[in-house]
C-alpha cells in the first residue's frame, strides 16, 4: 500500500466514523420511540460512542493528507446527534414536547437571524446540559464513560480550548450587544 493510498484510507475512515455518528443518532431516536425511559442507559452509552466518533474522526481527518468526502457534513451530523438526544428525552417522557418545539424554533430562528455557527452551538450546549442533567440524575453509572471522555478531550484540546472558547464567547457577546445588526 502506497503512502497516498494509506492517507486516502484514513480519510475514508474519518468519513465512515461521521456516518456511524449519524447511525448512532438514528439508534437513539429508535430507542426513545420503541423503548422509552427504560432505554436511558443505552442512549447514554450510544451518545458517548457518538461523541467519541466525533473526536476520533476529527483527529483522523486533520492528520490525513487526503481530503475527506464527508467533512462538509460533520457539523450537521453533530447537530443531528445533539437533537436526537433532545428528542430521545421527549419520547422517553423526561421533557414535554411544547417547550422542546419552542426551543428548537428559537434555535432555528436565532441561527437564521445571526447567521453564526456560535449561536447554534450555544443552543446545542443547552441540549447537552439538559441531557447531562437527566443522565447524571437517573443513570450516573452509565454517564461515567462520557465524563471520562470529556475530561480526556479537555486535556487533549486544552490549548485549542484556551484559544477558541474566549473567541467564541466574544463572538456571542458581540452578537447579543448588537442583536439587530446582522452580517451579510
Amino acid at each position: 500500500m502506497t503512502t497516498a493510498e494509506r492517507y486516502c484510507l484514513t480519510a475514508f475512515l474519518a468519513d465512515a466514523l461521521t456516518l456511524a455518528r449519524l447511525s448512532i443518532g438514528a439508534a437513539i431516536l429508535w430507542l426513545g420511540w420503541m423503548v422509552g425511559r427504560a432505554a436511558l442507559p443505552q442512549a447514554i452509552l450510544l451518545a458517548t460512542a457518538g461523541w467519541i466518533t466525533d473526536g476520533v474522526d476529527g483527529f483522523i481527518a486533520r492528520h490525513s493528507h487526503c481530503k475527506t468526502r464527508l467533512g462538509w457534513i460533520d457539523f450537521p451530523v453533530d447537530v443531528a446527534l445533539t437533537w436526537a438526544a433532545l428528542l430521545f428525552l421527549v419520547m422517553a417522557g423526561f421533557l414535554s414536547l411544547a417547550p422542546t418545539v419552542i426551543y428548537t424554533l428559537l434555535a432555528i430562528l436565532g441561527t437564521l437571524w445571526f447567521r453564526k455557527k456560535a449561536v447554534l452551538i450555544l443552543f446545542m450546549r443547552g441540549i447537552d446540559l439538559t441531557a447531562f442533567f437527566f443522565a447524571v440524575r437517573y443513570a450516573l453509572t452509565y454517564t461515567l464513560p462520557l465524563l471520562a471522555w470529556l475530561a480526556l478531550l479537555a486535556w487533549l484540546h486544552r490549548q485549542r480550548l484556551r484559544r477558541d472558547v474566549p473567541r467564541w464567547l466574544r463572538e456571542l457577546a458581540n452578537l447579543f450587544s448588537h442583536p439587530f445588526h446582522r452580517d451579510p
